[in-house]
């Protein structure tokens, strides 16, 4: 299903935005509160392997969601895979990579009852190498990797990278002159993690940023999957 404006024609001049957020926390029902207030779709890159998890950023306990208890949250967004364990990628031999994606796969796509086609690397470690392995061994419409980007048309849906993180400086500059490219069809990765909002205070930042793009129509909001399948026909 692709989540489509009607003001936009297919492959005429799409300026596509997409919101990409990391780990399936608690705070990812808030998150989705919000982005069900405005009307826009994200990507929940999720690990299957870490229910419950809970792990400290600075003095805050962050917990993981327990997916099967949790998967109405995600209804009408773009479930994608971050791993069954969220390793650094660079220290894994080839089957372990392959068993981290495929199995957290398989994971999902059980609870979620959907087809997971994408992909997001965890951390900031990954290789050509890497990419190389689950391109070639796990059936996939696109990988997202964990380094910026300034590209607004990557290469292939292998190699999306990220444009902005959400709470940057100068993210409305950015986007402001995203807005100004030329291309026929371009892709803004806006990447992040729900728990941020909380232990930074930034609930207020995200939802003036969701109203940004609620409000822009020259932009796109769509998650990956919709975003990939259209620019790669």
């Amino acid at each position: 299903m692709l989540y489509l404006n009607s003001k936009f024609f297919i492959g005429k001049n799409m300026k596509i935005v997409s919101l990409s957020f990391d780990d399936g926390t608690i705070y990812d029902k808030r998150f989705i509160d919000l982005l069900n207030k405005y009307g826009l779709r994200a990507t929940f890159n999720l690990n299957s392997g870490l229910d419950d998890f809970i792990w400290y950023y600075e003095d805050k306990p962050i917990r993981r969601l327990n997916l099967e208890e949790s998967k109405e949250i995600y209804k009408g967004h773009e479930v994608a895979s971050h791993s069954l364990t969220h390793p650094y990628f660079s220290s894994l031999d080839e089957k372990r990579q392959i068993r981290e994606v495929k199995e957290d796969i398989l994971n999902l796509e059980r609870i979620f009852k959907k087809d997971v086609k994408g992909f997001a690397f965890p951390f900031t470690d990954q290789t050509e190498e890497n990419i190389k392995v689950i391109r070639n061994n796990i059936d996939l419409e696109y990988i997202r990797y964990s380094f910026f980007t300034d590209e607004i048309l990557p290469k292939d849906r292998y190699h999306i990278g990220i444009n902005a993180m959400y709470d940057d400086k100068d993210i409305y500059e950015k986007l402001e002159r995203y807005k100004s490219n030329i291309l026929p069809n371009s892709l803004f990765v806006i990447a992040g993690h729900s728990y941020e909002f909380e232990v930074k205070n930034d609930w207020e930042k995200i939802e003036n940023l969701l109203k940004y793009l609620k409000d822009n129509d020259d932009l796109l909001v769509l998650p990956l999957i919709d975003a990939v399948k259209l620019l790669f026909r």
